[in-house]
């Protein structure tokens, strides 16, 4: 359901299990359901990375660059994990597709990386531009990169929303050099959650999702254009579930996500989803060989 007033139909391909929305909607009708108020669309809230976190990029992915200042106390904590970033490459390029106001550029900015963007809202692209960012107006193929221009290229949520995913990442291959980087994340369709919930699963984000990819045809996909899986894991969102049940509980007032109880509970989640390999989101990092 879209706002309560038109049901979307999704089939599932018999060979590779995706999900795909049937029939497929026109260009025009997928600009419509992106309106300037869509959360992406605002100020970064956070344009750089914690100290935890700078310590392992600094300590683990070569970037010894980094001054990380803090707290004696957050000094004594253990790195935080960063698994969305690549190792360091002096004078590396990157490129975020679908980057949105422009706060994940902004984080690789601030630790090295020569950014660009493509986005193709308005208003996003200008959040991005008034920080100072080079962010292309329009679609990938569009944008016209030469072949092997960047270094280390995102997709943060993007490939679910795009109708003919072989074009995307027949791009992406393209414009990447060989041995670089590229950073797919997007919801998993074989999650816990989404067997629990169903079509109440929140990060079915109907009508926006129009393929939602299981692990095996994510690789089969990025694999067919020589995309190499580096790592590939299931992380697991509690909010995710809690935002589910209030869809299932018609839960117009305090959100689940602010009742101590119903957070308390949902963390029994987590361990459920992890044992089995079914957390929320996939999260793939691809190497071009």
């Amino acid at each position: 359901m879209f706002d309560g007033k038109r049901v979307f139909d999704y089939h599932r391909c018999r060979s590779c299990d995706l999900i795909y929305q049937h029939p497929m909607p026109s260009g025009e009708e997928i600009s419509g359901f992106y309106p300037d108020s869509y959360s992406i669309y605002s100020e970064p809230a956070q344009p750089w990375f914690p100290p935890r976190a700078l310590r392992t990029l600094r300590d683990k992915l070569g970037y010894r660059h980094l001054e990380v200042k803090g707290s004696a106390l957050k000094m004594l904590l253990p790195g935080k994990a960063v698994p969305e970033v690549a190792p360091f490459i002096p004078g590396g390029r990157a490129l975020d597709i679908g980057c949105g106001n422009g706060e994940f550029l902004l984080r690789l900015h601030s630790i090295g990386w020569e950014c660009q963007g493509v986005e193709f809202n308005d208003k996003a692209v200008g959040i991005c531009r008034s920080h100072g960012l080079q962010v292309f107006h329009g679609d990938l193929k569009s944008a016209g990169f030469e072949a092997g221009t960047f270094d280390f290229v995102t997709a943060n949520h993007l490939i679910e929303h795009v109708p003919d995913p072989h074009e995307l990442m027949r791009e992406i291959a393209r414009i990447t050099r060989p041995g670089g980087r590229v950073l797919i994340r997007t919801p998993n369709s074989q999650a816990l959650g989404r067997n629990w919930f169903g079509r109440y699963w929140f990060a079915n984000e109907v009508p926006r999702h129009l393929m939602l990819y299981s692990r095996p045809n994510l690789q089969m996909l990025a694999a067919r254009h020589g995309l190499e899986a580096e790592t590939v894991f299931t992380p697991v969102k509690p909010k995710i579930l809690l935002r589910s049940l209030d869809y299932v509980l018609g839960n117009r007032s305090k959100p689940s996500e602010k009742r101590k109880l119903r957070k308390w509970l949902a963390r029994l989640y987590i361990p459920a989803a992890k044992v089995t390999g079914r957390g929320d989101e996939l999260f793939a990092m691809l190497v071009k060989r």
